[in-house]
């Protein structure tokens, strides 16, 4: 079934993860004014991992990192409102597209189990 396949669990993973990033975009923007508040950032990893049939998959994960980089602010907080509302914008842009590709899939389930074949 769909829930099973691989397809659907990459689909599921790449929601996941785009929902974390806007998550941390949205909390950098709303610490825009709070002094010494370092940026966040959503870092990926791949890993390759050993399954059953001794066959390797890529896996991918993902941390949260503190931007260590310097701040212009006297206050030393270092978060660009721009860029920062860029890359909420495209992680937004990104959920959308994997939310759309999922419902493309429960569609055509949905088309076949309502089809009438005679």
């Amino acid at each position: 079934m769909f829930y099973d396949s691989s397809e659907f669990k990459n689909l599921e993973a790449g929601l996941k993860l785009s929902w974390m990033q806007q998550q941390l975009h949205t909390q950098n923007i709303a610490n825009i004014e709070t002094p010494g508040y370092k940026a966040k950032n959503l870092v990926f990893h791949k890993i390759l991992s050993d399954k059953t049939n001794n066959t390797l998959s890529n896996k991918i994960s993902a941390s949260v990192k503190q931007d260590e980089t310097l701040s212009s602010r006297n206050d030393g907080n270092n978060v660009d409102i721009e860029k920062e509302s860029l890359a909420l914008y495209k992680s937004y842009v990104q959920y959308t597209a994997l939310l759309n590709k999922v419902n493309e899939k429960f569609d055509q389930y949905s088309y076949v189990l309502n089809s009438d074949f005679k």
